[in-house]
């Protein structure tokens, strides 16, 4: 099997399950982000990236993109495979990966790219004061709607309201069969 490494950036803790049930199936080693380095990444024919959905971004993903733009800019045959895995609790709707992919893969040498997205958990009470302001913003446009509110918006409210875990170790399936599939 190819060499291959997980590195992820982490704030509430559903994508850290993610990376290390990832790095168990594929025996390979799991790294945080901020514990990385991009003079490492040159040991790896695989890279899996994952983050944490945040206000449309994909946590680190920006310094992710710095590391390895040398590896796919302008290159014509890249030598690494990267994929990305995005966690969030609204991530199961074509419109918001759609947007995720927009926002996040916004150059050329980045829609090359596999990318997976996998549901996550939230905690209001885990909440931090920047990300709770953002929260009551969003749950303030959601409630202004009112009765044109749609069901998936109503859902998101509900989520964010009481909180929700949808973290779940078969979501790894497909992304594991994909990396599995380069080593053949």
């Amino acid at each position: 099997m190819e060499k291959t490494i997980v590195i992820y950036a982490n704030k509430y803790g559903s994508t850290e399950k993610y990376a290390h049930w990832i790095g168990e199936e594929l025996d390979c080693p799991v790294i945080e982000l901020d514990k990385a380095s991009k003079a490492g990444l040159a040991d790896y024919d695989t890279i899996i990236y994952g983050g944490g959905v945040h206000a449309g971004g994909i946590r680190g993903f920006d310094k992710f993109k710095k590391w390895i733009r040398q590896y796919f800019w302008l290159v014509e045959k890249p030598e690494k495979t990267v994929i990305v895995f995005a966690v969030g609790i609204n991530v199961h709707t074509t419109e918001t990966r759609m947007q995720l992919r927009d926002v996040n893969f916004d150059k050329k040498w980045l829609r090359q790219f596999t990318c997976f997205f996998m549901p996550g958990a939230f905690d209001p009470a885990k909440i931090d004061k920047v990300d709770n302001m953002v929260l009551k913003m969003m749950k303030k446009m959601l409630r202004d709607k009112g009765l044109n509110m749609n069901a998936e918006e109503r859902e998101l409210l509900r989520m964010v309201e009481e909180g929700c875990d949808k973290v779940d170790r078969e979501a790894i399936r497909p992304l594991i069969e994909e990396v599995k599939s380069l080593a053949k």
